[in-house]
């Protein structure tokens, strides 16, 4: 009977030594579990699809892992430092929340927070014809141009870019892009400095204006000097005069002549009318 005792305790020792050595086995790969892998980051992240002046709340966003080397500039890594603010660039499910996809700290959503700081948006009218077709939509980028008549001598009317490469805040009253397909659009919201928004309020009332569009990665600026009426009307002189001139070589002699439009041949022959 004793051995038999000893035998119980000894497998009961045993046991507790087994136990003992599982649980802190599992006590360590839980504390790896824990600390985080040197080469990751938590990032906040979008959980689903929020367009421009949406305000952040807690179930758009989760925390993710990643890579270091993937990073991208400007992440979060606190959910509590993104809810609130407002969404100026929209970002889609599993895209990084970012500084420069956010307005202002305070922003309270909607149009106005997506004007940045010293930035105007100032709405113009347009005609069916001016957005390219209809493909002017929020978010690209056109140069603008004004056509000034003048009363008192038609061929002194001019043309000329006077803005360019301007962001296109809205087209009529929607300020969320979707997709490419052409609209027809009333009016224009263009993000402006002030000193743009002086020309753009002086050129849409004295003159006639004009969007043409950008490309997205074109920032080249292009200095013109206009182009007046006159300087085309010239350039068709130009071209019949030097006509007359070819054929006035020899004594027989065409003249080109033109009437309102109508073009007529007239020829001499020996200074003669044929």
């Amino acid at each position: 009977m004793a051995k038999i005792r000893w035998m119980i305790i000894a497998a009961l020792l045993l046991s507790s030594v087994a136990t003992f050595g599982l649980f802190k086995v599992l006590d360590t790969q839980s504390s790896k579990t824990d600390v985080q892998d040197p080469g990751t980051q938590n990032v906040v992240l979008a959980t689903v699809h929020l367009p421009i002046g949406t305000k952040i709340e807690k179930n758009n966003v989760r925390m993710e892992s990643w890579p270091s080397k993937l990073l991208p500039e400007g992440y979060f890594t606190d959910i509590p430092t993104v809810i609130g603010r407002v969404i100026k660039t929209d970002a889609f499910p599993g895209e990084a929340i970012i500084e420069s996809k956010l307005a202002p700290a305070g922003s309270e959503g909607g149009f106005s927070s997506i004007i940045p700081p010293g930035m105007r948006a100032l709405t113009v009218e347009v005609n069916t014809y001016v957005g390219v077709g209809g493909f002017i939509l929020p978010n690209t980028r056109v140069d603008v141009l004004v056509t000034v008549a003048s009363y008192r001598d038609k061929e002194e009317a001019s043309t000329r870019i006077i803005l360019e490469n301007i962001k296109v805040l809205a087209v009529d009253q929607t300020f969320q892009r979707k997709g490419d397909d052409p609209v027809t659009v009333q009016t224009v919201t263009l993000l402006v400095t002030p000193d743009q928004a002086e020309k753009l309020v002086l050129a849409s009332t004295e003159g006639k204006l004009q969007l043409t569009l950008r490309n997205d990665s074109d920032d080249a600026q292009n200095r013109t000097a206009g182009v007046k009426l006159k300087e085309l009307v010239a350039y068709k002189q130009e071209s019949s005069v030097k006509s007359v001139r070819r054929s006035a070589s020899r004594d027989r002699q065409t003249v080109e002549v033109i009437r309102s439009g109508e073009r007529e041949s007239v020829t001499f022959e020996n200074g003669k009318r044929k």
